[in-house]
Order: structure tokens, then C-alpha cells, then sequence
């Protein structure tokens, strides 16, 4: 095995199927629960409405998250989100609020069109799974972006 891993061809093969599998060992979510997701949508949600500014815009996208997560749970009748049938909700999409609303079937009578954003020193479009980050690490976003982004997250918790 040894001598195989050091072909160039082992190695190409080898190394990508490593790296998967090292990040599927560390990326184990912690599974929870409807009434959990609820709390966290209320717990979120009340607190960024006493605080300003980023901390309560990176809450209120937390809190529209376990929304939204919840929402999906109640309407297929799952305990956990262990039980989503679709894995790359949660690895590859847990934080893609655009793919949830979708997923929900959510429609466009009920929120407008999820927005994208632009960072107040760069250019290029954004979509809103990359505003939590942009929030979490202080960020700044256009300001004319991020009002649209508040009020839509808004109109989702509503």
C-alpha cells in the first residue's frame, strides 16, 4: 500500500478523498430538535432586537435560521435534524437561508426575493449565505445592502 500511495495517480486520487473524509469526521453537527430550533429562533431574535447594529443583524440571521430549520422539521414531521432526509441542508446549506426559503416553498407573496449584498470595500455580489460571515467577523457591508438585507431577514421572522 505503501508503494502504491507514492504512483503520482495515487497521490492525485488519494490526497482530495482524504482531505473529505477528515472534514466529514470533524464537521459532525450537534442534532437538534423542534422545540429546540423554536427557543433559538426566540432567544436570537428578542436579544437582537435590544442590541444595535452587526451583533443584532448577525443574531436576528441566526434567528431566521432555527426558524426556518424548525419550520421544516414540523412540516415533514421530524423529530431532529438528523432526520432531514437531505444532508446537504445542513452541510452545504445550513447557512444558505436563499436554499431554506426554497426548500419551504416560501412564497414570493410572503418575502421578496432573497437579496445579495456587496461589502463596503470590494465589489463583487455576495449572496446572503456569506452575510452571517461578513457579520460574525465585523465585516462592513454597504449600508444601502445591508438595510435590504435587515429588512428581509425581518419579514422572514414575521
Amino acid at each position: 500500500m505503501i508503494a502504491i500511495a507514492k504512483e503520482p495517480k495515487a497521490i492525485a486520487y488519494l490526497s482530495p478523498l482524504k482531505t473529505k473524509i477528515v472534514k466529514m469526521q470533524g464537521s459532525q453537527k450537534i442534532q437538534v430538535g423542534v422545540s429546540d430550533l423554536r427557543q433559538a429562533f426566540h432567544t436570537h431574535f428578542q436579544s437582537a432586537e435590544q442590541i444595535k447594529q452587526i451583533s443584532a443583524y448577525l443574531l436576528l440571521f441566526y434567528a431566521v435560521e432555527c426558524g426556518l430549520k424548525s419550520i421544516l422539521l414540523k412540516r415533514n414531521q421530524l423529530r431532529t435534524t438528523a432526520l432531514i432526509p437531505d444532508p446537504t441542508l445542513l452541510y452545504e446549506s445550513g447557512h444558505n437561508l436563499d436554499r431554506w426559503v426554497k426548500e419551504l416553498k416560501i412564497s414570493a407573496s410572503i418575502i421578496s426575493q432573497t437579496p445579495n449584498f456587496h461589502l463596503a470595500q470590494g465589489g463583487s455580489t455576495l449572496n446572503i449565505e456569506k452575510a452571517h460571515q461578513a457579520w460574525r467577523y465585523g465585516i462592513k457591508i454597504k449600508p444601502e445592502d445591508e438595510k435590504v438585507l435587515v429588512e428581509w431577514l425581518n419579514s422572514i421572522s414575521q
